[in-house]
C-alpha cells in the first residue's frame, strides 16, 4: 500500500501546551509507520514552558526534530518549517491536541496514491470530549464545526466542492503545492494576542482559486481532544469573534458593494449593524435555555468580528502584512 508513495513529513506548531503536546506525541508513537519514511517536526512558537524537554523525551521513540520560531503566530511557525526543513513527498499538518488512529499514516498514503492528480487532502476529525458526552448546549452542527473543528465532510471519499476545504487539524498536501503558494499568511491564525482565525483556510483558498483539486478522505481519522476550558460559552464567544474577523480577511468586507459605491453610507450601515447585533447579543444573554443562549450570543460575536474587521480596513486603521495571501481584501 505504502510502496507507491512512502515518505511523509508531519508538521506540528505549538505554543505553551507542553502536556497537551505530550499526549499527542504519545498517540503518534502508536501510529503504524511500517515501511514509511516518516519525520515529525515540532515547531516551538516561542514557548516559555517545558515544550523542549517534552519533545526531547520522545527523541528515542519518534523520528522527531524540534525547531524554534520566536515570532508569535502559528503561521510564522509553519513558515519556519517550510523554509528550513527538507520536506518529504507528502506534508501533513496537524494540531498539537490531536490523537490519530493506528492506521492514520497508512490511510494518508493510500488515499494520496489513489488520487495521483490531486495535491490536497483532508481527513476526518472526530471529537473527544473531556467528559463522556459533549455539553448539553453543543447540539448545533455549525458550532461543532467552527468551535471544535469536527470534520465529517462526507461518508465516502470524494472531491471537495469549493469553497469547502479541509480543516487544519488533519490535512496533507504534496510538497509540490508550495510552488503555487509558498507560505502561510502570517497576519492571521492563532497567536497570543490579536488573533484572527483562518490559518489554513486562507492558504487552501488561495490554492483553490488557482484550480487545485482537493479530496476528502474519511478513512484517515484523528481525534481532536477538547480541553475543559474550551467547553465554556465565553470561550466560544471569543472564538466566534476571531472567526468573524477571519471571514472578512478571507472573503472580503461586509457590505462590500455598498462600500464601493458610497463609503459614508457604508459607515452608517456598519453602525446600524453594530446596534442590531448588540440587540441580538442582549437577547441571547437573557435566554434561560443554554443551547439557545450559546447559539444567539456566539452568532452575534461572529458578526461583531466581521464588523470590526470590515471597519478596520474601511477606515485604513490596520496595515496588512506582505506575506503570500495577505495582499488586498477580495471583492
Amino acid at each position: 500500500m505504502a510502496q507507491a508513495l512512502s515518505s511523509i513529513t508531519v508538521l506540528v506548531a505549538t505554543y505553551n501546551r507542553s502536556e497537551v503536546l505530550r499526549k499527542s506525541l504519545e498517540a503518534l508513537t502508536t501510529a503504524d509507520r511500517d515501511g514509511i519514511d516518516c519525520g515529525f517536526v515540532i515547531i516551538d512558537n516561542n514557548c516559555t514552558d517545558n515544550t523542549e524537554e517534552v519533545v526531547r523525551d520522545f527523541s528515542n521513540r519518534l523520528p522527531v526534530v524540534l525547531l524554534k520560531e520566536p515570532r508569535p503566530g502559528k503561521n510564522c511557525a509553519l513558515n519556519k518549517a517550510l523554509r528550513e526543513c527538507s520536506l518529504k513527498d507528502v506534508v501533513v499538518f496537524i494540531d498539537d491536541d490531536i490523537s490519530p488512529a493506528k492506521d492514520w499514516l497508512m490511510q494518508i498514503l493510500a488515499c494520496t496514491t489513489r488520487w495521483p492528480d490531486v495535491s490536497v487532502f483532508g481527513g476526518r476529525i472526530d471529537l473527544l470530549w473531556p467528559g463522556s458526552q459533549p455539553p448539553d448546549w453543543v447540539s448545533t452542527g455549525w458550532i461543532k464545526d467552527f468551535a471544535f473543528c469536527a470534520h465529517h465532510y462526507a461518508k465516502q471519499e470524494q472531491l471537495y466542492q469549493p469553497p469547502a476545504c479541509p480543516f487544519g487539524g488533519n490535512y496533507w498536501v504534496r510538497k509540490s503545492v508550495f510552488e503555487k503558494v509558498k507560505s502561510f499568511d502570517e497576519t492571521i491564525g492563532p497567536k497570543p494576542t490579536n488573533r484572527v482565525m483562518g490559518s489554513e483556510t486562507s492558504f487552501l483558498r488561495d490554492l483553490q482559486q488557482q484550480g487545485t483539486k482537493m479530496v476528502y478522505c474519511p478513512s484517515a481519522v484523528v481525534q481532536h481532544r477538547i480541553l475543559s476550558k474550551e467547553c465554556q460559552i465565553p470561550a466560544l464567544r471569543r472564538r466566534g469573534y476571531t472567526f468573524g474577523r477571519g471571514q472578512i480577511r478571507i472573503h472580503g468586507r461586509h457590505r462590500q458593494n455598498l462600500y464601493l459605491k458610497n463609503r459614508a453610507l457604508w459607515r452608517a450601515a456598519i453602525l446600524m449593524d453594530y446596534c442590531s447585533t448588540a440587540i441580538r447579543y442582549g437577547l441571547g444573554v437573557v435566554q434561560w435555555n443554554r443551547r439557545r443562549k450559546c447559539e444567539l450570543t456566539v452568532h452575534a460575536m461572529v458578526r461583531f468580528g466581521r464588523l470590526r474587521e470590515s471597519l478596520n480596513h474601511g477606515l485604513g486603521k490596520e496595515k496588512r502584512g506582505t506575506a503570500t495571501g495577505a495582499s488586498e481584501l477580495r471583492a
